[in-house]
């Protein structure tokens, strides 16, 4: 089963981790990575000039460019998409992640997977 997970932090900070925190989530990252958990992880940039929403309406396209204050992502700094066996599988390791990433939360959404068999989609 895969799941995205976006990590939203409790609080808004205005610079990176200190070297403690980050030398922490690289061993986790590496940790997931060697079991099989972790496929991808990274920052997210927040919906600024990079940013665009697209949309088909009645055979017309239009672009919006960012940033977006009505984003859903807006407060997610960062993402994973993990690989689990099960949901309580992804929950723990996403308690064992909150647990090095400090207080904030994690919005995970199943991932679903073209042409897999339907028990490993729940």
């Amino acid at each position: 089963m895969l799941f995205l997970s976006l990590y939203t932090p409790a609080e808004k900070t205005s610079g990176p981790p200190c070297a403690e925190k980050m030398a922490e989530m690289g061993a986790l990252i590496e940790k997931f990575t060697q079991d099989g958990t972790l496929v991808l992880t990274g920052p997210l940039g927040m919906s600024g000039p990079g940013g665009a929403k697209i949309r088909l309406n009645k055979g017309s396209v239009t672009v919006k460019h960012g940033p977006f204050s009505d984003s859903t992502l807006m407060g997610a700094s960062g993402y994973a998409l993990l690989r689990a066996n099960s949901r309580d599988d992804v929950l723990a390791k996403s308690r064992e992640f909150l647990a090095v990433a400090g207080d904030g939360e994690c919005e995970l959404l199943q991932v679903l997977e073209m042409g897999a068999p339907p028990e490993q989609q729940r």
